[in-house]
């Protein structure tokens, strides 16, 4: 296999030659801190999708599936998969691997590269309170720990929990909550316990941290030391009790759930965005900040990082461990970068989404990464190649006033995303409320 996909490359080659805002007023919500700002106040080639599951050949499905569309995608993805075998044999002559290894390691990464050739919409839902919403942006979304219910919360200070089974189920578009609860302030971040079904952790814009037993919609614990917004909460899975929160005030906190005070404090040099748990450790941990920078710290040792990821050019909005050695991070320089945890150069940039200034949601199953973008889009990437896979489109939703805009003028982003673990199903939503729920085919 190995020389006949060579073989391919200098045909595909000619081929190619011929052809916070009542806190903070002046602060947009979900915008992400621009710097180091921490100690001053905060300051705040795409695939289109047109058909109705979001394939661009929606009118034509015998495209998908002919050998012809294929090589349509491979030579695509031509020079990612060229590097990727290059990569692949180089590995095999440095560890002196059998031949087969490689082989093995390249088919499989094929194999997932052509898996999936869309997105095709489950559901669909709104996180609006009413029609009159000035905002109703979705801030976060995720799975309880069997994945029978997702909650979504976002700046309508409501976080909002619906079965997922009977949402998949609905014939028409109109779902109402399993359990509404309500918040002082916009909520930026809601967490799932993995041990306790029912308890469920958020973060606000006044810096508070609210746990809740999400099925009788009543608060358990405020956690309050945060002295600005607080843009991030995450349960330890391995320890049910750990909690890790991360702020504005440059400060990423641990909580235990049985005391009411934070049991320790990790000072960064600039605004936390984004805070995640190892899933596999108790005592790692990785934040994004606005220094650029991922900081990988392990707890017994707060004094240091144990390694501090450097590339990105703009604040560092999410972190999402795909396994228990790899990291990849979102930024407003329009790019995700995958780190491995044992070396502090990155191993790939996905390029493509749009993102310059809007937290715009990451997740991931472990092999394919989901993000959104400032063009109002969904996007999918297969973690070996750089290119995005697919995309899907949020319509968008006009108002009298925005009634003669064209499209590119409506400020409209994917504004959070969740995977539903275990399956090829992904939750996403935008700045205009409309949760999508959407299955990889």
């Amino acid at each position: 296999m190995y020389p006949m996909f060579v073989k391919q490359k200098s045909a595909f080659k000619l081929e190619r030659i011929s052809d916070h805002r009542q806190k903070f007023p002046h602060q947009p919500d979900h915008l992400v801190p621009n710097g180091f700002e921490a100690i001053s106040a905060p300051d705040g080639e795409m695939l289109s999708q047109d058909g109705f599951n979001g394939s661009k050949h929606a009118g034509q499905p015998w495209l998908q599936t002919t050998t012809a569309s294929r090589w349509m995608r491979v030579n695509t993805h031509f020079d990612d998969l060229e590097q990727c075998y290059f990569s692949i044999r180089q590995k095999d002559v440095f560890a002196s691997l059998e031949s087969g290894d490689g082989l093995e390691e390249f088919s499989e990464n094929l194999s997932k590269f052509t898996r999936f050739s869309s997105l095709r919409s489950l559901a669909s839902l709104s996180y609006a309170s009413d029609i009159h919403s000035a905002s109703s942006i979705v801030s976060s979304i995720e799975f309880d720990r069997d994945c029978d219910y997702f909650a979504i919360a976002g700046v309508t200070k409501k976080i909002k929990v619906y079965e997922y089974g009977t949402v998949i189920k609905d014939v028409v578009d109109i779902h109402y909550p399993l359990h509404e609860m309500a918040c002082n302030s916009k909520i930026s971040c809601v967490t799932w316990s993995a041990y306790h079904k029912n308890m469920m952790a958020s973060s606000d814009y006044e810096g508070t941290i609210t746990l809740w037993d999400a099925f009788l919609g009543q608060k358990s614990r405020l956690f309050q030391e945060h002295e600005k917004r607080c843009w991030c909460v995450d349960f330890n899975k391995m320890d049910p009790t750990l909690l890790a929160s991360g702020s504005d005030d440059a400060k990423v906190k641990l909580w235990s759930t049985n005391t009411e005070n934070s049991i320790a404090c990790l000072e960064a040099e600039a605004n936390v965005c984004c805070v995640k748990f190892n899933p596999d450790s108790r005592y790692h941990l990785a934040f994004g900040s606005a220094d650029h920078c991922v900081h990988y710290f392990d707890l017994r040792n707060l004094s240091q990082a144990v390694m501090v990821f450097k590339g990105h050019r703009k604040a560092v909005s999410y972190t999402k461990f795909l396994n228990s050695k790899e990291i990849v991070s979102a930024s407003t320089d329009s790019q995700l970068k995958l780190w491995s945890s044992n070396q502090s150069n990155c191993l790939r940039t996905f390029k493509g989404h749009s993102n310059e200034k809007n937290f715009v949601g990451l997740a991931t199953d472990g092999n394919y990464i989901a993000c959104g973008s400032e063009n109002n889009s969904l996007y999918i990437y297969y973690k070996g190649l750089s290119k995005q896979l697919m995309s899907f489109k949020f319509d968008t939703v006009r108002s009298v006033l925005d009634k003669d805009k064209k499209d590119e003028e409506v400020n409209e982003f994917v504004s959070a995303v969740a995977w539903r673990p275990g399956s090829n199903v992904v939750v996403a939503a935008n700045s205009q409320g409309t949760v999508k729920v959407l299955e990889l085919v």
